[in-house]
């Protein structure tokens, strides 16, 4: 019976595991996948959806750690001759995909959410960022898809019409919480777009550091995509067997994607065959279908999914004029 299995990106080249009888799943969380939601988690339910039918055909599905969503798109793109997917991240474009060398399969995989945090005592909203725009500094990594989408941000919604984005670049959960945590950096605020994970990962420190958490909210970048929705119980903070408190915030969120490459290139009429069958079955299964039911991240994500509140454009927009206050220009 073949099985999944979990491999480094070392552990998969040096096992030349590039054989047309496994199944690739690109993720995240490079080189290990530790920690990495789209490994642990988003990854492994397509994963769990995939190994009862690719073990009919005789297929391994492997999880592969990567640099993440663009990564992945350029590393599906790239397979010709097995059947690849990745988990990418809604709402962006992918020049893998503008070029047909990777597809989106699905659209409704479990969704990422855009929180941000602060120590700066004049910001308690993604109102009073909307408000402090021209002064607030971001903490995100370099060159990242959270310095993208604040990019993005500054130019497509008219409330920071004008303004141009600040960076102060920090890597890694720590050194960025660090670096909003400190008293001398006022109006930093660090932020991170990511599968809502409130047992690890970069909203776990900061709600440890007990900075003020809260979702990003901006109609104009959602009306540009149907990708984007609003969470009105985006959790940073989970009771566990009646010991804490639930703290949720309202954020604007997206569902994440699969990809899948090109399977023309599988000659072998046998295996192509196989191809079109598995990604009917993946194409045709409910949403709900690709919730883990294995690895560390199976019972989180579940409770997760199952408190989340999803909304339209129309609620996004209430809730931030709730928050904001008349901006003048």
């Amino acid at each position: 019976m073949k099985k999944l299995l979990l491999a480094t990106a070392a552990m998969f080249s040096l096992a030349g595991a590039a054989s047309a009888d496994v199944i690739k799943i690109y993720t995240g969380g490079a080189p290990t996948g530790a920690g990495s939601t789209y490994h642990e988690g988003i990854g492994q339910g397509v994963a769990d959806f995939l190994e009862p039918i690719a073990d009919k055909f005789g297929y391994d599905v492997v999880l592969v750690p990567s640099n993440g969503a663009v990564d992945n798109a350029n590393k599906v793109a790239g397979a010709k001759k097995q059947i690849t997917f990745g988990i990418g991240q809604g709402g962006l474009e992918y020049d893998a995909v503008k070029a047909g060398g990777a597809k989106i399969l699905r659209k409704d995989l479990p969704g990422e959410c855009a929180m941000a945090f602060t120590a700066e005592p004049r910001i308690a909203s993604w109102g009073d960022v909307v408000e402090n725009a021209g002064r607030v500094s971001w903490v995100v990594p370099e060159n990242s898809g959270s310095e993208a989408f604040i990019r993005k941000l500054y130019a497509e919604d008219s409330n920071f019409a004008g303004q141009t984005p600040r960076f102060a670049y920090a890597s890694g959960a720590d050194s960025i919480v660090a670096t909003v945590n400190n008293p001398a950096n006022r109006g930093t605020v660090g932020f991170f777009y990511a599968y809502p994970n409130p047992q690890k990962g970069l909203v776990n420190a900061a709600a440890k550091a007990d900075l003020d958490i809260f979702g990003v909210l901006s109609p104009d970048v959602a009306k540009g995509d149907d990708a984007y929705y609003l969470n009105r119980q985006a959790p940073y903070e989970l009771a566990w067997f009646g010991m804490g408190k639930t703290k949720t915030t309202r954020a604007m969120c997206s569902k994440a994607l699969l990809f899948v490459n090109d399977t023309s290139g599988i000659t072998d009429p046998w295996a192509a065959a196989d191809a079109r069958e598995i990604l009917a079955a993946v194409a045709a299964a409910p949403a709900s279908a690709f919730t883990p039911q294995n690895g560390p991240l199976a019972g989180l994500m579940a409770k997760i999914e199952e408190m989340s509140e999803e909304h339209g454009i129309n609620e996004m927009v209430q809730d931030l004029e709730a928050q904001v206050k008349q901006v003048a220009n």
